[in-house]
């Protein structure tokens, strides 16, 4: 995303669910990113 000239407002952050960054669109919207944590990827069956 960096290489397309992405916006990041914050920088990549782990929290209890997972790690989030914050980007911004070309309209100025913020955006989240989150990649779940492994206890928080949801059911597999």
């Amino acid at each position: 995303m960096i290489d397309r000239q992405i916006n990041f407002v914050r920088p990549p952050t782990n929290f209890e669910y997972g790690k989030v960054a914050v980007f911004e669109d070309l309209y100025g919207n913020m955006w989240d990113l989150i990649e779940p944590n492994d206890n928080n990827k949801g059911l597999i069956i």
